[in-house]
């Protein structure tokens, strides 16, 4: 019902686009390497990751020493869902960078992808652990949410704990832990996680949505019903606002059905 693990990628993989270095532009390899790096990343950013990987596998050829190349390519590997091909690029962008966290964090958040929960939990944490590291919110929050995926709840909410007190007004965080909370059967503290969510991001549409589906289960009708209805109004193509047009057809039956029983009464 919940599905906070299909957005992850909304939120705990970081965006990594950049140019190849200036410097390289002077050999005619590393000019085609540039070339078809940012075409890959074109393609990267228009959904279209086939033609993407077309690019960038041009373009580790002819840079195969650059960074920022093979975590591009990782990342179309990734989303072609080909994983151990994007692990093989993830770890040679680390080698070549010197650990950058933010490669260390997206392997990990392919590992979460993997079901591979230990080494996420692994990656994250280096990640999280270095001191220039400026996202490390969004490794606590991913090593959180392999820790919930072990069912070591007390340890997935002491992660979202240093998320939040890294970085307050990540809603993300937030979702998660609401999730950890209907685990452990701690209804009241999910929903009042999933209303700060909404509190700080008021276009949240999956914590609205969980959030509703809660107020769904404790019959209180009208209340989740404006929030379908407002996810709707904001994100009405979206997976959120499909399921949303769903769930108030299914008010919509409910409610006559009620109504003429009260009626009968």
């Amino acid at each position: 019902m919940f599905c906070a693990r299909l957005l992850l990628y909304a939120f705990l993989i970081l965006g990594l686009f950049s140019c190849v270095p200036a410097g390289q532009q002077a050999q005619k390899k590393s000019q085609q390497a540039d070339v078809h790096y940012k075409l890959g990343i074109s393609h990267l950013q228009g959904n279209n990751p086939t033609q993407a990987l077309k690019e960038l596998l041009i373009a580790v050829e002819n840079g195969p020493d650059n960074d920022a190349i093979h975590v591009a390519l990782a990342q179309a590997y990734q989303v072609k869902k080909a994983h151990s091909q994007a692990e093989q690029h993830y770890l040679k962008a680390i080698e070549l960078s010197g650990n950058d966290p933010r490669y260390q964090n997206n392997l990990a958040s392919l590992y979460l992808d993997m079901q591979q929960w230990d080494k996420a939990i692994n990656y994250f944490d280096k990640a999280a652990s270095n001191l220039l590291f400026s996202s490390a919110h969004i490794a606590f929050a991913g090593k959180g949410f392999a820790y919930y995926q072990k069912q070591d709840y007390p340890a997935a909410l002491e992660q979202y704990k240093e998320a939040i007190a890294l970085a307050p007004r990540y809603a993300s965080a937030y979702l998660l832990r609401s999730e950890v909370y209907l685990a452990m059967g701690q209804e009241l503290k999910a929903k009042h996680s999933l209303e700060k969510a909404i509190d700080i991001a008021p276009g949240f549409s999956q914590a609205r949505y969980n959030l509703a589906v809660m107020l769904l289960k404790e019959q209180q009708l009208d209340e989740a019903k404006s929030h379908f209805e407002l996810i709707v109004d904001v994100a009405s193509g979206t997976e959120m606002g499909l399921k949303s047009v769903e769930m108030l057809r299914a008010l919509k039956k409910q409610q006559p059905a009620q109504t003429e029983e009260s009626a009968k009464e």
